[in-house]
């Protein structure tokens, strides 16, 4: 069976606001020269490598609970000490550091596959006690979303 592309997921799965900034977003990390590697589920797909080695996640399922109807999830904030980000983006992506659902072990290992929990600075800012992966982006709306993408490039 072939492989589902994640635009036919995304179009079997979202409608509105939500299936147009999902293909768009697809769109973008197409055009920037990074793939998608799917995983075994049909509905998450690793972004610029394969599923253990990635620049982050992307779900869809089109569920109206979280994570859904979709997600992005960074594997890294790697972006640096932030000096040719602007306050909005930093703020973004602030507010976008991902407190794991699934915290069990008082901040010491992620519920998500239990890996060590995510401890660091995000353009100069500590965090700790967050999932692994720590950007989450929920269904984000357009301007998130150009946010998100400029992210994506800083990690490229």
């Amino acid at each position: 069976m072939a492989e589902k592309l994640i635009e036919e997921k995304i179009n079997e799965s979202l409608r509105g606001d939500s299936l147009a900034n999902a293909l768009d977003l697809a769109a973008f990390i197409r055009a920037n020269g990074m793939g998608f590697t799917s995983n075994d589920d049909g509905e998450g797909w690793a972004v610029g490598g394969t599923v253990g080695d990635s620049l982050g996640y992307m779900m869809i399922n089109g569920e109206p609970d979280m994570p859904g109807p979709w997600t992005f999830w960074f594997n890294s904030c790697d972006f640096g000490g932030g000096e040719t980000a602007d306050g909005e983006l930093k703020e973004t992506a602030w507010a976008h550091s991902s407190v794991c659902a699934n915290f069990s072990s008082g901040g010491k290992i992620c519920g998500c596959g239990d890996q060590p929990g995510f401890h660091g600075t995000i353009f100069g800012r500590e965090f700790e006690n967050r999932c692994h992966s720590p950007l989450m982006f929920t269904d984000p709306g357009a301007k998130t979303l150009e946010h998100l993408k400029k992210l994506i490039l800083m990690l490229k």
